[in-house]
This record gives C-alpha cells, sequence and structure tokens, in this order.
C-alpha cells in the first residue's frame, strides 16, 4: 500500500514525532511505500519518500491560511499518489492545510496525540487542576485557563475550527488512550478507536540490583510535569525514612527554578539534578531506581515513559489524571496519587518503598508481562487492520457534509472573545492617537520655548522621536484592526468577503 504519514514536525522532537517516524519506517520495512510530510525550522527536503518544508515550528499568522505548506502538500500528494493518509499532530498548521488534506479523495486515518484539539492550550485542566470536558467554547474564556499555558481567542478558534475540520475529514480516529478516546468520541468524531503506541524498548540491564530507596524523574522540567510538587514531596518522605534520594533527570525552561527551590527546601543531597541524558543511555536509571515518578498536572495522554517502565519492570508512582492509570495500573504496576497534592504523592511512595523485595518483584513481572503487548509486531498487525476500516469508513464519509463548520454556544463564546480582543485594539488605537495629538501640540508650542537653543534641539528630538515611536505602534495596530481581523474571521469561516482588499 502506498501510504502517507503526515505530521506537523518532522524532527523527532516529542513522542508523536518518535512515533511517527518509527511507525514510518516500520511500515516500509515490512513492504509499503512509505511517504512522510512534516515541517522544520532549519532545512528543506524533496524527496520521493520525504518531503520537509522549511518555516518556524509555530507562526500565529498561519493559523488559519498557511499558503507554503498546503502548496507543498498539494503537490507532494501528486507525485506520491497515496492510497491512504495517516495523519498526526497538525496544531501549528492552517485550516487549509486540512482542507487540502480532505480534498486528497483518499482514506484518512489520524493518530490523535494530545488534547491540542480539544484545549486551546492543550492542558484540559482548569487552574485549580479540576480535569475538563475538553471542548473549546465558553469554558475555555470563563475559568482563567491562560494561567496554565497562555492563549488568545485566535489560537482558540484556530483550535475548534480545526477539531471540527478533522471531524469532517477523517474517516477514522486512533487515540492512546481510552480517556482520550472518549473526550474525542464526545467531540463529534464518530468513528474512534483505542490503539496504544509500541516503542523500541531502552535496554536494560536485569543484572544490576535496584536500589531499596531510589525515586526516579525523566522528563522536561516544565510546568505541565509538576516536579515542583514532588520537590514539595520529598520533605516528608524524607521525615519518613532520611536514606531516600531522589534523581531528576532531564532539562527545560524551569531547570534552574526548580534547583533553587530544592535548596529552598533545605533537600541537599537527597536530590540530584542530572542535564540531559540520551535515550540509549537512560536504561541505567531504569535498571537501578526503586521506583519513576510521574507527578504531571496537565492531562496526559500515554506517556513514553510510562512505556519506558513497563518494559524495564520499574514500578511507578504516577498522578491519577488522563490516561496515566492506565498504564500505572494501581497496586499492579505501581500506585497513583492526586494530581498537585505533594502529601499524597509522599504517603504513596512511602508505601511503595515500604514494600518487601520480593513483592516489587511480582510488580516488575506483571509489568513486564504487560509490556509485551506494546511490541512493533503486535501494533503493525493492528495498525493493519485499522487501515482497512479507515478505508471502509471512507465511501460513508461521504454523506457527512464535508467543509461545513456548525455554528453553535461554543463557536459563539470564541467569536465573542475574538470581538472583545477587536474592542481592545480600538482602545489602544485611542490611546496612541491621543497621545500622537498631545506629542503634537507640545512640538507647536515649543516656538515660544525659553530654553537654551541646545536644549530646544534636544527637546525637539526627542519629542520627534516619541511621536514617530508612536504613529510606527499606531500603524502597526491598524494592520491588525477590526477589517482585518475581520477579513480573516470571514477566510477562516469562509463567508463570503465583507471587505474590499
Amino acid at each position: 500500500m502506498r501510504i502517507l504519514q503526515f505530521n506537523n514536525y518532522a524532527d523527532p522532537i516529542g513522542g508523536a514525532e518518535v512515533y511517527a517516524l518509527a511507525l514510518t519506517r516500520e511500515l516500509a520495512a515490512r513492504g509499503h511505500e512509505v511517504g512522510f510530510f512534516g515541517t522544520a525550522p532549519e532545512r528543506e527536503v524533496d524527496e520521493p519518500n520525504l518531503r520537509v518544508v522549511r518555516r518556524p515550528r509555530y507562526d500565529a499568522a498561519v493559523l488559519f491560511r498557511d499558503a507554503l505548506v498546503r502548496q507543498a502538500l498539494q503537490d507532494y500528494v501528486a507525485r506520491f499518489r497515496p492510497e491512504l493518509i495517516h495523519v498526526h499532530n497538525v496544531f501549528s498548521l492552517g485550516i487549509d492545510v486540512l482542507e487540502a488534506l480532505g480534498a486528497c479523495g483518499v482514506p484518512l486515518l489520524q493518530t490523535v496525540h494530545d488534547f491540542s484539539l480539544l484545549c486551546p492550550n492543550s492542558w484540559c485542566v482548569l487552574p485549580d487542576g479540576t480535569p475538563c470536558r475538553g471542548v473549546v467554547g465558553a469554558q475555555c474564556f470563563a475559568h482563567g485557563c491562560e494561567q496554565n499555558y497562555p492563549y488568545d481567542a485566535e489560537v482558540a478558534l484556530a483550535a475548534l475550527l480545526k477539531q471540527r475540520t478533522l471531524a469532517g475529514i477523517v474517516d477514522l480516529a486512533l487515540c492512546p488512550s481510552l480517556h482520550l478516546a472518549e473526550l474525542t468520541r464526545a467531540s463529534g468524531q464518530p468513528h474512534v478507536r483505542h490503539l496504544n503506541y509500541f516503542i523500541d524498548p531502552i535496554p536494560t540491564d536485569t543484572t544490576v540490583a535496584r536500589s531499596a530507596k531510589e525515586l526516579l524523574f525523566i522528563g522536561r522540567m516544565e510546568a505541565e510535569k509538576g516536579v515542583e510538587h514532588l520537590l514539595e514531596a520529598m520533605p516528608l518522605v524524607l521525615r519518613a525514612d532520611p536514606a531516600v534520594h531522589l534523581s531528576i533527570v532531564g532539562g527545560g525552561a524551569l531547570a534552574e527554578t526548580l534547583r533553587a527551590r530544592a535548596a529552598e527546601l533545605g533537600l541537599g543531597h537527597a536530590v540530584t539534578f542530572i542535564p540531559h541524558v540520551p535515550r540509549s543511555e537512560l536504561g541505567r536509571y531504569y535498571s537501578s531506581a526503586t521506583a519513576c515518578v510521574l507527578p504531571s498536572v496537565w492531562t496526559e495522554n500515554s506517556p513514553l515513559v510510562a512505556y519506558e517502565c513497563l518494559f524495564a519492570g520499574l514500578p511507578m508512582l504516577a498522578s491519577r489524571i488522563g490516561g496515566i492509570p492506565e498504564l500505572a495500573e494501581e497496586g499492579l504496576a505501581g500506585f497513583t496519587f492526586r494530581p498537585r497534592d505533594a502529601r499524597d504523592l509522599a504517603e504513596k511512595a512511602l508505601r511503595l518503598l515500604g514494600m518487601t523485595s520480593e513483592e516489587r518483584a511480582r510488580m516488575s513481572a506483571h509489568m513486564r508481562a504487560k509490556a509485551e503487548g506494546f511490541r512493533v509486531g503486535a501494533h503493525l498487525q493492528r495498525i493493519a487492520e485499522l487501515y482497512a476500516e479507515a478505508r471502509a469508513h471512507h465511501g460513508a464519509r461521504m454523506t457527512r457534509a464535508r467543509g461545513q463548520v456548525p455554528i453553535d454556544g461554543d463557536l459563539l463564546a470564541v467569536l465573542g472573545e475574538f470581538a472583545r480582543e477587536k474592542h481592545r485594539l480600538g482602545g489602544y488605537f485611542r490611546e496612541h492617537e491621543a497621545y500622537i495629538r498631545h506629542l503634537e501640540q507640545t512640538l507647536a508650542a515649543q516656538g515660544s520655548s525659553k530654553a537654551s537653543p541646545e536644549e530646544h534641539r534636544r527637546l525637539i528630538q526627542e519629542l520627534e522621536s516619541s511621536l514617530a515611536q508612536h504613529r510606527g505602534r499606531l500603524a502597526a495596530l491598524e494592520g491588525e484592526g477590526p477589517k482585518q481581523l475581520l477579513r480573516r474571521l470571514a477566510r477562516a469561516l469562509r463567508l463570503p468577503k465583507v471587505f474590499k482588499g
């Protein structure tokens, strides 16, 4: 079969990319003709089985219309002639790119890797940690969810339109967690299946004796990963057992902040920060630790670290959120705790650390047995079945209205926020126009100034510079003024032109 794998990015920068590239490799090894289409900020590739478009990782200006990627996709599809397109992440691409996918006339299947189609910032939790139902709309502006990760009405509108566009063009959606599958189905996608990832296991040394009191975190040090709550749990753990040690492996924007927090908590030598380690070298940590901690505060889908723990037989202490408990089975693969709850985390850590070596060995054996279902062979067999199902759904899909965006309360709520931002721009117009008039009046008044000629010239220069600066700001704002906002909105909704030009 001629299969096109399609993803935002062509580089292995995250779990979705690692999976998409590995799937491409494994399908090709089994005799399929497989092409890959993606983008990258540093390279442009145009080969028979690989098309990489050079563009920034993210550009808000092309959330609705991305002519460069759309044209490249159309040209590549015409050359490669796929029989099926397997879509992965699309959050940085324009809606017109998705429309171009739908117009290819071949079955479309999508692996939904995260919650970006259901939440403007992908967290899918309210600021207090309460799980969200995952539908972009009024709730996205009612609870201050921008605190989790910033977004605006334009980002929310793009997410909502992408979700609805994909619901109209995708024949079959695959979700690596049952939790995401449930929310995707509720969002309007009619055909949804659950399919876990497969991974290439990291080699571990089973002859190495596990430490009895070594906790491990592997991952990004970012707000959504909840490492600060793990640090806050450590004094409680150490109070009960001073011999416990925590290793934090990885980097991220919060690395220095978390180091400082560990010092504030007086953790000293009880915590060791280890910079980024290549995946191929993580085996020694998975082999020797007592447990791996996944303290996420956002709605995780199906984290790669959990799969690696299963293959290594390393028990997990994990947040009870999203799809994590499906992999970190309570009492069988470790213990789960309430997200953001340092005390509950500490209690579960002490419970696991207090188990006998025989009890932990039985837990490890169960985890390794479960991991056998996540090997590539079983996965590829199931993928073949799902590709056939997508092709069967393709004909029936044509009865659904393609390319129409239902207007309902959630869409109207997003548009309302869009209008409020337009009003905010209007306020900026008035502010800068008023200041420009003030500067002009001040300049005119300088004719009667009694200042020295040198002071007079300096003051005139400062005023003229300030005036030019504010006129420049006003010109920039006018470029994103109400008319431009309405034009972009009309294009997104495929409405007739409302303004000339």
